[in-house]
């Protein structure tokens, strides 16, 4: 009989701890309760970015480098010798200053023969035409005397250009380089002699992003700073590129500077300071990574009562750091701004960080 109890009293004793486990499965938020149904939900800590309007009239800078108004390599325009050279390293030169100057005694006899050669032609027309108006002459020999002298004066045309050649001009007013050759030498054609380079006015090349290709124009000022100098000076903007480019997808402008001091040096960098106007449209700026596109357009995560919650969004201007918000957020919305890949509407939230806006303005 008292093995019979003890048994007895062991199998109540396992019923009884199968039915508190089993109780304990179906307990609210024990293990077995298979997902969120009466669980705690996992909360997702996330950094926020708080909305607010602002007005896009920032300032775009770039660097452009100085380059002379007009710039020539001067060079030998036939061969020969130098005779005379007035060229000096660093002169400042007139426009039509004669600078170098190539032998020209054969061409110079050629001339003398080819005048000579054309005085007979004169001659001998002026004598055929006066045949010709008393019937002494025929049509066709006053047409082969006028032939005659056009060929002479052609000759005469050809040296001349061709001594022309043998003198080298300044082509505008500017300044010297160094000389690079010497009386005596022989030079070829094309043989370069000095650099002549219009610097009282330089020109500024730089290039706009396509996103600011429009916001300025030909006759717009433009700041200008040589910082290694300290020197800053205003430039007007000569002229816009036609097209942009395809491969770095901006557009190049030249901005006109006054240089008659001589401040500037023609080769160097300078900072450029675009002043973009204000747009009189407010928007919204956010971090760039908190924009998430799918087949409906572009859209965020905001934070509302601890909730993940989606808000799709119209944009404006982009950059790598920042997005432009034109609609589809209010004022001092929370736009999620890391652990997107985590997020599901809905989703349980909490700001742990919030990133301060002046990093993210649309420049």
């Amino acid at each position: 009989m008292k093995h019979l109890l003890l048994i007895a009293l062991s199998s109540l004793l396992l019923v009884a701890c199968g039915s508190k486990g089993d109780s304990a499965k179906g307990a609210p938020g024990g293990k077995g309760n298979g997902g969120k149904k009466g669980g705690v939900q996992r909360v997702l800590n996330v950094e926020g970015y708080v909305a607010e309007l602002g007005q896009q009239g920032k300032n775009f800078q770039t660097m452009a480098t100085l380059v002379p108004k007009n710039s020539v390599s001067l060079s030998a325009a036939t061969s020969g010798r130098l005779v005379s050279l007035k060229a000096k390293d660093g002169a400042i030169v007139k426009k039509g200053t004669l600078l170098a100057k190539i032998d020209d005694s054969e061409l110079r006899a050629q001339l003398k023969q080819a005048q000579s050669n054309k005085m007979l032609a004169e001659q001998k027309e002026q004598r055929v035409r006066c045949l010709f108006e008393k019937n002494g002459a025929t049509k066709q020999d006053l047409e082969s005397a006028e032939a005659s002298l056009k060929s002479a004066q052609a000759s005469v045309e050809l040296i001349q250009a061709q001594l022309a050649k043998t003198e080298v001009r300044a082509p505008f007013s500017g300044k010297l380089g160094f000389v690079d050759v010497s009386v005596g030498a022989w030079l070829n054609s094309g043989t370069p002699i000095a650099e002549l380079s219009e610097v009282d006015r330089l020109k500024a090349k730089f290039s706009l992003p396509q996103r600011y290709a429009s916001v300025i124009k030909v006759g717009d000022k433009i700041s200008l700073k040589d910082s290694e100098r300290n020197v800053e000076k205003l430039g007007v903007v000569s002229a816009l590129d036609a097209v942009i480019s395809e491969s770095s997808r901006t557009r190049r402008v030249m901005v006109d500077v006054d240089n008659a001091k001589g401040e500037l040096i023609a080769g160097s960098f300078v900072s450029v300071n675009v002043a973009m106007e204000a747009s009189n449209v407010q928007s919204f700026t956010i971090p760039s990574e908190a924009m998430i596109l799918d087949r409906e357009g572009a859209y965020v995560f905001v934070s509302q009562g601890g909730k993940a919650k989606i808000k799709h969004i119209t944009t404006g201007l982009r950059t790598p750091m920042s997005v432009q918000v034109l609609s589809g957020l209010d004022v001092g919305d929370t736009v999620i701004v890391s652990g997107i890949v985590s997020l599901r509407p809905g989703a349980d939230v909490k700001i742990k960080g919030l990133r301060h806006s002046i990093n993210y303005e649309v420049e």
